[in-house]
């Protein structure tokens, strides 16, 4: 007689694999169930805390003014002895008359005389300075660094009377300082830090949940603006053209909620 190739498997490997189609499917739910866990435990986290940015604003004074200008002499190859002498001769005079405005020597800085090259310019129907030097210009440059504002500025506005005396200015220019920025840091991110607290709580409020503990914060970079500047950078902006002056921090925080 032949085998019946129909006949049911053996009970052992029917057992073999329900015990195996079990233990996949016991797998597949462990797994599942592990997913399913850290997604709500991350996502508790994830909404368990509220970050936002929080921002301060003073207004101060500048209390230093920096005022710089550049005087210059032209030379011939020749009478570039007599320049220099000259040139000595108005530095003299500009810190004559840089005292004379009331500004104290101790505030006034010469940099050490410049000589740049004048070169003459190109001929048969070329356009443009050729290699030969005709002559030199002597420049000098002083700078002035004093407390006293009001008399800065009245020194840049009279800087013209030295042309009565021959000496003119190339360039002027008067930049403004504050100089307590360190010490107004803290109360700049403390007052940031305290407006972040008041944002969250006027966010998390509508839906009945309240503000904890502080988790974690970041200090941005300060801004010194003129009054109702937008100009700001990532880096910081210092502004030097304004007396008055706007100085801003923020401050990035996370609260927790409970």
């Amino acid at each position: 007689m032949n085998e019946n190739t129909n006949s049911p498997a053996p009970w052992s490997d029917r057992m073999f694999k329900a015990l195996w189609v079990s233990s996949a499917i016991c797998g597949i739910a462990i797994l599942a169930g592990l997913t399913i866990h850290g997604y709500f435990m991350s996502n508790r986290s994830a909404t368990n805390t509220i970050a936002v940015t929080g921002s301060a604003k003073m207004e101060v004074k500048s209390d230093l003014a920096k005022w710089s200008a550049s005087f210059a002499r032209r030379a011939t190859l020749s009478g570039l002895k007599t320049a220099l002498a000259q040139s000595n001769s108005d530095t003299d005079r500009i810190k004559k008359f840089i005292i004379d405005s009331g500004i104290s020597e101790s505030s006034i800085t010469f940099l050490p005389i410049q000589s740049d090259p004048i070169y003459a310019n190109q001929s048969g129907g070329y356009y443009g300075p050729s290699q030969d030097i005709s002559g030199y210009s002597i420049r000098q440059e002083v700078r002035v660094e004093d407390a006293d504002i009001a008399k800065v500025d009245a020194l840049a506005k009279n800087v013209s009377k030295l042309i009565d005396e021959g000496i003119i200015a190339d360039y002027q220019h008067t930049e403004y300082y504050y100089t307590k920025l360190d010490a107004l840091r803290p109360e700049l991110f403390a007052a940031a830090t305290k407006d972040a607290k008041t944002r969250a709580e006027a966010i998390a409020g509508g839906t009945g949940v309240k503000i904890g503990a502080l988790k974690s914060a970041r200090t941005g970079v300060i801004q010194v603006l003129s009054p109702n500047s937008t100009d700001v950078s990532d880096y910081g902006t210092y502004d030097l053209s304004t007396k008055d002056k706007e100085i801003s921090a923020t401050v990035n925080v996370s609260f927790e909620l409970k």
